[in-house]
């Protein structure tokens, strides 16, 4: 079984909308790594806050760190954009997860254009393909890594 969290920035409205764009992303993870992101989600917002006193109940939101700091004010913007970097390479070396975006573009989208449905529907598209075809590589190299070790035991074990 695999989790996974969306989050949405923008809005459906075809009109008068303040946001051009309506964009959805999803991070998939295996059930038997849900543990590991967890610990190291952890990790990473705990040395946020040590070398940059970023709170760990603080969201990062690229708005606050780029140009309304808001309560963020405090943390020079330099420092934000470092966690903002920090956050894309934290989530880039993390090999058990996947990212799934999807972006639509509602500038010239006819008013019965259905953004919510497209949006998710596409979404729903790409997290099935990252499972059936992206996740398989992700599985097997966790039961390389099994087999390798327990060769290695059966050769520890073999030699005493």
């Amino acid at each position: 079984m695999y989790l996974v969290y969306v989050d949405e920035s923008g809005d459906i409205g075809l009109t008068n909308s303040p946001t051009q764009f309506f964009v959805l992303s999803a991070l998939v993870v295996h059930e038997s790594q849900w543990e590991n992101l967890l610990d190291d989600v952890l990790q990473f917002r705990s040395d946020m806050r040590s070398f940059y006193g970023l709170k760990l109940r603080e969201e990062i939101h690229a708005a606050h760190f780029f140009s309304k700091p808001g309560k963020l004010a405090r943390i020079p913007k330099h420092e934000r954009l470092q966690i903002c970097k920090k956050a894309i390479d934290f989530q880039e070396n993390l090999g058990y997860i996947r990212l799934v975006n999807v972006v639509v573009r509602k500038l010239g989208k006819p008013s019965t254009y259905d953004v919510f449905e497209k949006a998710w529907s596409r979404l729903i598209q790409r997290i099935d393909n990252t499972i059936q075809y992206n996740m398989v590589t992700f599985q097997m190299a966790m039961v390389e890594t099994e087999i390798r070790l327990l060769s290695y035991q059966i050769k520890l074990t073999t030699k005493n």
